[in-house]
């Protein structure tokens, strides 16, 4: 009995060390492998911050390329990426830097990609950006981003509205062909920011502008809508405060699109908090984007006013007033007229600011010029023809009341700028049918009346449209400006949209 007891100790002994050592080798294949799971999501780790810090290097480039652009048409498809040339303008994707580039314990190579804009070229403001991080033993992640560049400086729209009036900051009956921005400060939820009534409307395109100011400016760019090349103005709408108050059938903001013909009728976007009211409220806007979305930008952009301080970037000098600035940098003459009826006159400084008026209606101007009076520019039935690009500024109020016309292309060529820090008159009682060319701002308000034609963009803190004006913006100005404009630099607006690999 003792003997088969022996034997039966000694088989569960055998069980139980078979049993330990099976459980002692799945921890240790457990352990091998959780270890190697550990080692594969570390090499991971490293991969993918290698891949965002060769990504957030890549957007740097970007962004600078735009930023440091001396031309005045920054492009993303010219195959120099902020000095660093690519040689490579195709639609595939081609290396940013020659070589793999360390970072930490991991290394990161980084491709784009142009964006075809359907026409056989590429878009100049979007890109692909295909980010790899790689790590030794075979780690790899990848990041690939869409990226879009914006101007939201207020020479980016062909109205950029700030303060305004108590209950609104736009009225009348006019078509706006561009971007509008109305920030409306002073608004509340109640008040509207725009009224439109009769056939007035936001625009997309330049259907309707005279010929003789069509040749002046340079072609729109072309897209691809609804399977159609067409042209665009890339015309958005943002209301920060306010609502979009539409009292009339006839008046929109943008138009329905119209299969067959070579432009763009409807908005690129609207971005309105406070909505839409009126007889045909959010019905009579046509957008790609709808009519639901809020202003989008928060607090990037801000009414600039000449009476905020300033420093000079160049000598780091400090002015109470931008104002102020301008009167340091400008050539002061005391002319209050500019017209056929004025003599002769010549101006400049050893600046490089220069002002000559021949009495034949000719213009030349080149820097700032500072008035400090009143300005009028202009008698009715003559065309005053400007070459160059300056800027007048003047303390009181501006009035235009003859046309105003370019010598060359707007505004690569030729560019006049109007600062007045009083209010603006763009024709008068009288004066129908003025063609007018320029930048053209105003501390406090713009009044245009009649059926005057404006090519360029309007900035001040409220306007009144009289009796069916058209104003039609040119993307160029707001990169080729003339000297000493307010608020002249970019305000880059950066959208990113990525995804990880």
């Amino acid at each position: 009995m003792l003997k088969n007891e022996d034997g039966m100790s000694v088989v569960m002994v055998f069980g139980i060390l078979v049993l330990l050592g099976l459980l002692a080798f799945a921890l240790l294949n457990r352990t091998v492998a959780e270890r190697q799971v550990i080692t594969h999501l570390l090499r991971r780790e490293i991969a993918f911050n290698a891949a965002e810090g060769g990504l957030e290097k890549a957007l740097l480039e970007l962004k600078r390329d735009f930023a440091n652009d001396t031309t005045g048409n920054p492009s993303w498809a010219d195959g120099i990426i902020n000095g660093i040339n690519t040689d490579t303008t195709d639609s595939n994707y081609y290396p940013l830097y020659d070589d793999t580039i360390s970072l930490g314990e991991g290394s990161y190579f980084v491709e784009l990609k142009n964006e075809p804009d359907g026409l056989g070229g590429f878009l100049t403001d979007e890109i692909c950006v295909r980010s790899t991080g790689i790590t030794d033993r075979g780690g790899k992640r990848v990041i690939e981003a869409y990226v879009e560049i914006e101007n939201l400086s207020p020479w980016n729209n062909v109205i950029t509205a700030g303060t305004g009036q108590i209950g609104k900051v736009i009225s009348g009956n006019v078509e706006i062909h561009g971007s509008v921005h109305i920030l409306g400060e002073g608004l509340i939820p109640s008040d509207n920011a725009i009224e439109m009534g009769g056939g007035a409307g936001i625009r997309n395109n330049y259907e309707g502008m005279p010929s003789i100011l069509l040749s002046k400016v340079p072609p729109l760019d072309t897209t691809i809508f609804n399977g159609e090349v067409v042209r665009t103005l890339k015309a958005t709408l943002r209301v920060k405060h306010g609502r979009v108050y539409i009292s009339d059938a006839a008046a929109t903001v943008g138009e329905p699109d119209s299969p067959g013909d070579t432009i763009k009728e409807t908005m690129d976007g609207v971005y309105v908090t406070d909505g839409y009211e009126g007889l045909g409220g959010g019905s009579n806007v046509y957008s790609d984007n709808g009519t639901d979305n809020p202003y989008d930008i928060e607090d990037v952009v801000q009414f600039p006013s000449l009476f905020d301080p300033y420093t000079d970037p160049e000598t780091d000098s400090t002015y109470a007033r931008y104002l102020d600035y301008l009167s340091a940098k400008a050539l002061h003459i005391t002319e209050d007229t500019i017209s056929s009826d004025i003599a002769d006159f010549s101006y400049s400084d050893t600046l490089g600011n220069s002002i000559t008026w021949n009495s034949q209606d000719s213009l030349d101007i080149n820097g700032i010029i500072y008035i400090g009076s009143d300005l009028t520019i202009g008698t009715k039935d003559n065309a005053i023809q400007y070459d160059g690009k300056g800027t007048i500024v003047s303390t009181g109020n501006i009035t235009i009341e003859g046309h105003l016309l370019t010598q060359g292309e707007f505004a690569s060529d030729d560019a006049l700028g109007l600062i007045a820090a009083g209010n603006m008159y763009l024709a008068g009682p009288g004066l129908p049918h003025l063609k007018i060319m320029g930048a053209f701002y105003a501390e406090s308000k713009v009044t245009v009346q009649k059926q005057t034609d404006i090519v360029g963009s309007l900035v001040s803190n409220y306007f009144s449209m009289l009796q069916v004006p058209c104003i039609y913006q040119v993307p160029a100005l707001a990169t080729n400006l003339p000297p000493g404009i307010i608020e002249g630099d970019p305000v880059w607006l950066f959208r990113v949209r990525t995804r990880i690999r």
